[in-house]
């Protein structure tokens, strides 16, 4: 597989609503094959959804996260490359007095080293580390 997106957490957590944006369905349907999820985002997505209540609605999100996306797209490991392209980051932005959270510069990093882009609704949130790295963003939530 040539990897070519990462999905931000924000776009997994889209497949769970009840009604899912379509233009975002789409594109994930069309670019699955070269889809794959930041180990980070998987962290992230489990842990919104542990924290929730006990509830049925828990229920389902823990089943679609374990039964549907684990199933479906490869894992790509927040590794050695990814660390070194983090420290980097972080580094610049504390230099330049801009912060970002630590999860956002890790998925970043992740999307660095394996040369993906990185899929995300929250462009806004990675704004500072596109200043500083070769961050790519699409945002599939727009035209």
């Amino acid at each position: 597989m040539t990897l070519m997106y990462l999905l931000d957490t924000n776009v997994i957590s889209e497949l769970t609503k009840p009604v899912p944006d379509k233009m975002v369905t789409d594109r994930i349907l069309k670019n699955q094959r070269i889809s794959a999820l930041p180990s980070i985002a998987w962290a992230e997505g489990l842990f919104g959804i542990k924290r929730m209540p006990e509830s049925k609605r828990k229920d389902r999100y823990l089943d679609f996260y374990y039964d549907t996306i684990l199933e479906t797209f490869p894992f790509v490991p927040f590794d050695e490359h990814a660390a070194a392209i983090f420290s980097d980051i972080k580094s610049r932005l504390e230099r330049i007095g801009k912060p970002a959270p630590l999860m956002d510069m890790q998925i970043a990093a992740t999307a660095i080293a394996n040369n993906a882009i990185l899929v995300t609704r929250n462009v806004k949130d990675f704004e500072n580390i596109c200043e500083v790295s070769a961050l790519m963003i699409e945002n599939w939530f727009q035209q």
